[in-house]
């Protein structure tokens, strides 16, 4: 005795409207699977390169200088992006317009975007309060200057730097 034989149908609408449905979801399930795998094959994390100087946009490179404060004191910037294959990248000195007191900063990439740059200080040489684990951030502007952006004992320090 066939199944159609058996079945009211109602019950036969709804089996060929559940066919219709997994023949609609079931290979769009599939390439969503199949796009998350690639996606994750091909994400930089797990590329295991250990030169994060290849991952400096070009519009990074280059000696920045500007004026920066923390709401208290005031800054002298420099700042230097290197786009050579060494793990330190950067270089950054701060000079306390107020104090005179200086700091010297060497620094490695620790995240990058097309418009944004994340440092992490190796070493840190000065006067009290040059932070060796200061975490600097700088973000491209549209009209080509840099927003400058550390955390340092005194608090956040803000500033805009262009290229020199």
């Amino acid at each position: 005795m066939a199944r159609d034989q058996w079945e009211t149908p109602q019950q036969q609408a709804i089996r060929r409207k559940n066919r219709i449905r997994l023949a609609i979801v079931g290979p769009i399930a599939l390439l969503a699977v199949a796009i998350a795998i690639i996606a994750y094959l091909r994400s930089p994390e797990q590329t295991g390169s250990t030169s994060s100087a290849a991952h400096i946009p070009p519009t990074f490179l280059g000696e920045w200088r500007g004026v920066a404060d923390n709401g208290h004191d005031t800054f002298d910037v420099v700042l230097t992006i290197r786009g050579d294959s060494d793990a330190d990248v950067a270089s950054s000195s701060t000079i306390d317009k107020a104090s005179g007191v200086r700091c010297d900063h060497t620094d490695r990439v620790a995240g990058a975007t097309d418009t944004e740059l994340t440092l992490s200080a190796t070493t840190a040489t000065g006067g009290p309060g040059c932070d060796p684990s200061a975490q600097t951030t700088v973000q491209l502007h549209t009209d080509g200057s840099l927003a400058y952006r550390t955390a340092s004992p005194g608090g956040t320090v803000t500033g805009t730097l262009r290229r020199s």
